[in-house]
């Protein structure tokens, strides 16, 4: 869709926005203006670039004559549906008194209905605070002064995401379900924290790019050395990725912080480094410093590429946090001690000081032997929004043969088992936990410069979802056939007090 035809359903949207605030306000109900201080937030966001919170939910500290605000770029908002000059100056009064302007350089007063087409700024004067700047021109704004300042973004995409926002607020459905509620005085304001499955990541600011320097038939002739020894046949080519793999080997590196694209190898490795081992199977004279940002922004190969590169380093990561990558099943997963595999707690601190099982030794019903093991997983992508990127984990399970890697024939039994038994809760604390491991650090912590992940960050949402509305009751089914162990659910994260 085109500029002009998603300015046009934004401006069509906006207009219901205010017919609904009007209608609403006539008949003395007033929960549609608390209401659209929660939607004007992410709008807001996008048009002026801020990072807007709900005062009213997120601050025990009372902030009168101001709703939103955003401390660190210092911006302040008044929601209000009242025009009149009364409320522009009584704002201004209580801004001044609590000497608000030590905290804000910039306050807006946003009306949802109209503005009066012009305020006596003489008699503001008086009570704008000492060196601040306000004028009613610039600083009362209504939906025509947003609509003219989307219109100028040069932006596509954000104004496709602005409309959106409007669609999706002020669609049929939702004004039809808002009336309801509202008539009806059921309408929920309280806030609520939520938590998304996103943790943001770090990473170097520099990408190095080289041409590979290997000695392809040194290798291929070294292998072959080898697998004559083993009876084996030999092989007359090598993959790229392996041969790369293969080189690395023989100068007894493991690093996996690797991928190859067009020819040329990536990694955050610094290769400028003249003590960097990885030098020695790249053409020193083809090294390339180039900015992450420009690199993963250039076009969607190169966005996939730096995704790949990410999943690999991950994968390094994680084995420092003995954590393996089952890529048959494209899952992390705790790794089993593989000369003597067995069940397996990680000490961790919530609240209080606490023990996890990540492995669970699964037994034989009636014979009592060891059937499965149960270790704790998650599948995982990358999400970058703003050049701000993002780890998306999805938890899960493993099941593995007794040896402890392969898994077990009967895992899609066992996993539907485990699945009926969980809970949104059960799943939303084993988040937690990954979010503790993955961020948590000590003296014994080794270092890892190429990737870090940050602790989870709650947010907040008005009005409250009420959970009866949206999640159904949970039934238990129990079926017995081909499932010759005990599926217990994982109630170890369920203690409140953990966290």
């Amino acid at each position: 869709m085109n500029r002009i035809a998603l300015i046009n359903k934004i401006n069509t949207y906006a207009a219901r926005f205010v017919l609904e605030v009007e209608g609403f306000n006539a008949s003395n109900l007033y929960d549609i203006n608390i209401h659209a201080e929660g939607f004007l937030i992410p709008v807001l966001n996008e048009v002026f670039g801020l990072r807007l919170e709900n005062l009213n939910n997120t601050q025990k500290k009372n902030f009168p004559a101001i709703d939103l605000a955003d401390f660190k770029n210092k911006v302040a908002f008044q929601i209000t549906a009242t025009s009149d000059f009364d409320k522009i100056k009584t704002t201004l009064e209580t801004f001044k008194e609590y000497k608000l302007n030590e905290a804000f350089d910039v306050l807006y007063i946003y009306i949802i209905t109209h503005k009066k087409e012009k305020y006596n700024d003489e008699k503001l004067k008086s009570v704008i605070p000492q060196d601040f700047s306000f004028t009613t021109s610039e600083n009362v704004i209504d939906k025509d002064n947003l609509l003219q300042k989307i219109t100028a973004l040069s932006s596509t995409p954000k104004i496709e995401a602005i409309s959106k926002l409007y669609e999706h607020e002020f669609s049929d459905f939702q004004i039809q379900m808002r009336e309801k509620a509202y008539v009806n005085g059921c309408l929920n304001t309280e806030n609520e924290a939520i938590c998304p499955n996103l943790l943001k990541i770090s990473f170097p600011k520099y990408i190095y790019q080289a041409e590979l320097n290997i000695d392809e038939d040194k290798i291929l002739n070294d292998l072959n050395t080898y697998l004559a020894s083993k009876n084996k046949r030999p092989i007359k080519k090598l993959k790229p990725g392996n041969l790369v793999k293969k080189a690395l080997r023989t100068h007894d590196i493991r690093s996996g912080e690797w991928v190859l694209y067009e020819n040329y190898i990536y990694t955050f490795i610094d290769l400028n480094n003249t003590s960097e081992p990885f030098r020695k199977i790249v053409d020193i004279g083809t090294i390339t410093r180039i900015e992450c940002n420009e690199f993963y922004g250039s076009n969607e190969n190169t966005l996939r590429v730096f995704k790949h590169l990410l999943r690999n380093t991950l994968i390094e990561l994680c084995k420092l946090k003995e954590i393996e990558w089952y890529g048959q099943q494209e899952i992390f997963r705790f790794a089993n001690n593989q000369d003597a595999p067995n069940q397996k707690k990680v000490k961790w601190k919530g609240k209080n000081e606490a023990t996890k099982t990540v492995i669970f030794e699964m037994h034989n019903k009636k014979e009592g032997h060891i059937v499965c093991f149960r270790s704790l997983a998650f599948k995982s992508s990358f999400f970058n929004i703003e050049d701000t990127w993002y780890l998306i984990l999805n938890p899960t399970w493993s099941f593995t043969n007794p040896y402890g890697y392969r898994a077990s024939r009967f895992e899609s039994a066992y996993m539907s088992g485990i699945k009926r038994l969980e809970s949104n809760g059960s799943i939303y604390n084993y988040f937690r936990f990954f979010s503790y491991y993955f961020s948590h650090k000590d003296l014994f912590t080794k270092p890892y410069p190429y990737l870090e992940i940050q602790k989870n960050e709650k947010l907040t949402i008005s009005p409250k979802l009420e959970e009866k509305a949206w999640k159904p009751a949970k039934i238990i089914e129990r079926k017995s056939a081909d499932i010759d162990i005990e599926i217990n659910a994982d109630n170890e994260l369920t203690d409140n007090t953990l966290f």
